[in-house]
């Protein structure tokens, strides 16, 4: 914008010399009585007549600008779901590498997988197997925050990447997408369908390449999952290693003794 502006000014600017210049060469002969309110006629309405252009390209510029961000959320979106796709969960996800290397806080990434949702599909049909990610979707955007990051990585798999001051805020997190999640019902009467979904998570306090967090939580979703699902299992990564946090699914064993 500011590089557009600076070249129409510059074109309003040689556009009025070139017409004092003219207005010069053909006012001369009638001396100093004509020639100047000549030439200050011409360069006002040079000036002049450039602002309403001015004011048009100002128009057109910003609505460029809408239309670009309009198509870059597109890019950046999941079409079914709604948030973010692959790609744009990568940028944001990078985002927040930056400022946790910049700051003395953690954060957590969650893979959230909805459970036995080819069930869902088989048994209710691909439609109401959409209606299931949309809701699933909806209740991650809605109790997350706006600085955090939803993603759909493909399939019945949500990545959330969740700056949190310690492992516990984020366990926390995930507990209540988890809970929210299986309130939810689709379908109606006899062919309806309550989700709930299983969550892997990792919880780290320095920036780690996305390959290896990924790995970790995704081996923290499949224990969950071997736990018998509708459950959170969460752990700590570090640069040397990584280290087992108290889940929720331990939890509810250890209050179960």
């Amino acid at each position: 914008m500011k590089t557009v502006l600076g070249e129409f000014i510059l074109l309003v600017i040689i556009v009025t010399l070139a017409a004092t210049a003219l207005s010069l060469w053909f006012f001369k002969p009638y001396g100093q009585t004509v020639l100047m309110p000549a030439v200050g006629f011409t360069v006002a309405i040079a000036v002049a007549s450039a602002l309403p252009y001015l004011a048009y390209l100002a128009f057109r510029v910003s609505s460029l600008y809408a239309d670009n961000d309009g198509l870059m959320r597109a890019a950046m979106t999941d079409r079914l779901t709604g948030v973010l796709n692959r790609q744009g969960f990568d940028r944001r996800f990078r985002g927040h590498l930056r400022l946790l290397a910049q700051s003395d806080k953690g954060l957590m990434l969650l893979i959230v997988d909805a459970d036995h949702f080819k069930r869902i599909n088989d048994r209710l049909g691909h439609p109401v197997g959409d209606v299931a990610l949309k809701r699933i979707a909806g209740t991650l955007k809605k109790l997350t925050r706006a600085s955090d990051a939803v993603g759909r990585l493909g399939g019945e798999e949500f990545v959330i990447s969740l700056p949190c001051s310690n492992a516990e805020q984020g366990e926390m997190v995930a507990e209540r997408l988890r809970a929210a999640i299986n309130r939810l019902y689709v379908g109606s009467g006899t062919n309806g369908a309550q989700l709930s979904v299983s969550i892997g998570g990792v919880f780290m306090r320095s920036p780690q390449p996305f390959e290896r967090v990924y790995e970790a939580a995704d081996a923290n979703l499949y224990k969950a999952k071997e736990a018998g699902r509708n459950r959170c299992t969460i752990t700590a990564i570090t640069a040397h290693g990584q280290g087992r946090l108290r889940g929720f699914d331990e939890q509810a064993a250890l209050a179960a003794r």
